[in-house]
């Protein structure tokens, strides 16, 4: 009977293992979708403030100054953005590292 419950118990750790593997692969394609996509952001908003600096050099008056605004938005989204993309990343990383662990104590 201890053999049943030997090899029952070391399939169940081996279950939880492959389980805590499967959601570590996981999260790491998420945490590579999540860096492709800000660098595509990043690479838009490089794009936009070379065109911007181009063209709006010489505006002046109204336009001006609505335009100028309506940047100053769009380059705090923008932080906004990096801030909460640099986040998730962080919170992937931990929650890796829990799986990690737990597939040590699981060994």
């Amino acid at each position: 009977m201890t053999n049943i419950t030997e090899i029952t118990e070391k399939l169940e750790k081996e279950a939880k293992r492959m389980k805590c593997k499967v959601e570590i692969e996981a999260l790491e394609s998420l945490l590579s979708n999540i860096g492709n996509v800000v660098k595509e952001f990043e690479e838009s908003a490089l794009i936009f403030k070379r065109a911007h600096s181009h063209y709006t050099e010489n505006w002046d008056g109204a336009s001006k100054h609505g335009y100028d605004q309506y940047v100053q938005r769009l380059n705090i989204n923008e932080l906004k953005t990096i801030e909460l993309a640099n986040s998730l990343k962080h919170e992937i990383n931990e929650q890796m590292d829990k799986l990690h662990s737990k597939m040590e104590e699981l060994s």
